[in-house]
């Protein structure tokens, strides 16, 4: 019965059909669909036993566009898994706003997260993935806050062409903790300040080319051990460095001339702000994180801070959420704290799961009914996120005819876009130590790096800047033996290329056994067998080049053993159509090894 009443409000009310942004009903059930936002990344008509559905969602199935409409939900998220190639994505989104605006309701929020860097979800052949966050806090010294612009201008260009209109970032994380499996190179740095001026630059160039720009993680996920997508995370700072570090980014970019359109939560205890403990399903006792605390959200956020912007959740299928409550408990209670949007409340993969859906939507209808949450903050939330669609003219850039937008997609990747990519990585490496053992004059290098797809880049990239030193790689997926760099000349230049904490296995390119990959070896395993292969280098007097091509931090461990060592905060590679590779980064390290002097200035202390 709820869901018949957005077809009876369309029915009834012809006046909302006239505005330029179709106004939802003020009924409960169209309010609560106006706050959700869905992801489509996976749907299978058909369950296999024992094996999860991970049937990408490329196209518009009739059953997910009836939940869309029936609903009258408020937004989606799409993954890599959902964007092929240009023309798809287009066709898809576009399939999306027209069951909305056949529909006469509100077009969705069509959000990402293209971060740049390791987060980025837009396929290599049609966008520009650019080096990061910290490669940009790289720059920061040298050339301020030209690199952030130039980054975001040419993403938003990108993103309004395929039709998205929401961006799930900058993460302005202060990242304090070097052990930080989460954030590390997603952070701008260890300054507070840098991290905001350039989160600012950032936000402000997003949404003055008409993308919203959505700040995460609040109220900071800079100095954690466990990522809140398997855990639950806790920050024991007190209030002083909370204000001074934590918050300080989130509170310069509230108050700058450009606020952000949205803020994301953090599924984190923060128990200087909020103590308040629940007992989860084994009798544990927790903090209430971020996410679900009036006190973080309401308290800090909306009253200490002053942010008046739409409030989204981090996705609540992340286990910092799903593993303690239900989503129909996550979804009342980061309401009830003062969010606007719940982000993933409910999967849907299956047929089965769309009547699970309605249950839920149903139940959180019902008890909002029964006072689980005011009418009044009801309407505020729905106000703000009605105003934001009208305000970056949402029905308008929805509306755009799919013919004009097929055409624009030859524009991609543009030109520009490719030469700040370039620009950027160059600008970034940094040179920690060692300078003085710079450029290289071996002709052999013996490189070391952490899979077949890093090897063939650096090698491609060796061959084509310097034809005449000769090359030779070996992966570390799977660890050598000790007994093979007795092979390698003693007079060649040993270079190492570290990727901490490990990348993802599709990051691995698929050069390498991915059946094998819960045999990969550990870190400690990687660096205990690095470390034999120095100390034999030192023996021999071979040059020792040490590649930190993630997290910088790693340096320090082998600054007294090796005798350079550079940083590049990115370690993509992109495979060409023909086969080629292509990566910025790679190849801004290549030419600082041959002498071409690095500009990148530590945006983190290595010790």
């Amino acid at each position: 019965m709820l869901r018949l009443i957005a077809v009876v409000f369309l029915c009834l009310s012809l006046t909302a059909c006239q505005h330029a942004t179709p106004v939802a009903s003020d009924t409960l059930a169209n309010q609560v669909g106006q706050k959700l936002m869905l992801d489509l990344r996976f749907y299978c008509q058909e369950k296999v036993a024992n094996q999860h559905c991970k049937q990408p969602v490329t196209t518009l199935p009739e059953e997910l566009a009836a939940v869309l409409r029936d609903g009258n939900i408020g937004g989606v998220i799409l993954f890599a898994d959902n964007l092929d190639n240009g023309e798809q994505i287009v066709r898809l989104i576009d399939a999306m706003q027209q069951v909305m605006r056949e529909a006469q309701l509100p077009p969705l929020f069509i959000a990402l997260d293209q971060e740049g860097g390791r987060v980025a979800r837009l396929p290599d052949e049609l966008s520009s993935r650019f080096a990061g966050n910290m490669a940009l806090g790289a720059t920061f010294a040298r050339h301020h806050t030209s690199y952030a612009e130039q980054v975001a201008t040419n993403m938003a260009h990108e993103l309004r062409l395929l039709g998205f209109n929401l961006n799930f970032a900058p993460t302005v994380d202060v990242n304090v903790n070097p052990q930080n499996p989460v954030i590390n190179v997603r952070s701008y740095g260890e300054s507070p300040q840098t991290v905001a001026t350039l989160g600012a630059a950032t936000v402000a160039t997003l949404q003055q080319q008409g993308v919203m720009s959505a700040l995460k993680h609040f109220p900071g996920h800079g100095d954690t051990h466990v990522d809140s997508h398997t855990g639950l995370p806790r920050v024991d700072h007190p209030k002083e460095t909370i204000a001074e570090v934590d918050l300080f980014p989130f509170q310069q970019i509230i108050d700058s001339a450009n606020p952000p359109a949205m803020i994301m939560t953090a599924h984190i205890q923060y128990p200087a702000l909020d103590d308040t403990p629940f007992i989860d399903a084994n009798g544990e006792q927790w903090l209430l994180p971020a996410t679900l605390s009036k006190k973080i959200l309401t308290g800090v956020l909306r009253e200490q801070l002053g942010y008046q912007g739409v409030i989204v959740t981090d996705a609540l299928d992340m286990a910092g959420i799903a593993h303690y409550f239900t989503p129909l408990e996550a979804t009342l209670k980061t309401f009830q704290a003062g969010t606007d949007i719940a982000l993933m409340p409910f999967s849907i993969r299956y047929p089965e799961d769309i009547p699970a859906f309605w249950q839920y939507h149903d139940a959180v209808v019902t008890a909002i009914a029964e006072g689980a949450l005011s009418r009044t903050q009801l309407k505020a939330s729905t106000t703000r996120i009605a105003q934001l669609k009208r305000d970056y003219r949402l029905a308008e850039q929805a509306a755009i005819p799919l013919s004009q937008r097929l055409a624009a997609l030859q524009q991609l990747p543009t030109a520009t876009s490719r030469a700040s990519e370039r620009e950027l990585a160059a600008a970034a490496i940094t040179t920690v130590y060692g300078e003085q053992a710079l450029p290289l004059d071996a002709q052999h290098w013996q490189l070391v790096m952490p899979d077949t797809l890093r090897c063939q880049a650096f090698l491609s990239a060796i061959a084509k800047q310097q034809p005449d030193v000769q090359a030779d790689c070996v992966s570390l997926a799977t660890l050598p033996s000790e007994a093979i760099w007795q092979q390698w000349p003693a007079t060649s230049t040993l270079i190492i290329g570290d990727i901490t904490p490990h990348h993802s296995m599709a990051e691995m390119g698929g050069m390498d056994d991915l059946a094998s990959w819960r045999d990969r070896p550990s870190k400690d395993q990687q660096y205990q067998w690095i470390e034999r292969l120095v100390s034999t280098a030192q023996q021999r007097q071979q040059t020792t080049v040490m590649l930190a091509l993630r997290a910088p931090y790693v340096l320090s461990r082998y600054r007294d053993t090796t005798d350079v060592g550079l940083a590049s905060y990115d370690y993509h590679v992109a495979i060409n159509a023909d086969g080629s590779f292509r990566s910025p980064s790679i190849d801004a390290l290549v030419a600082t090894l041959l002498g071409t002097k690095s500009e990148g200035s530590l945006p983190v202390t290595v010790k």
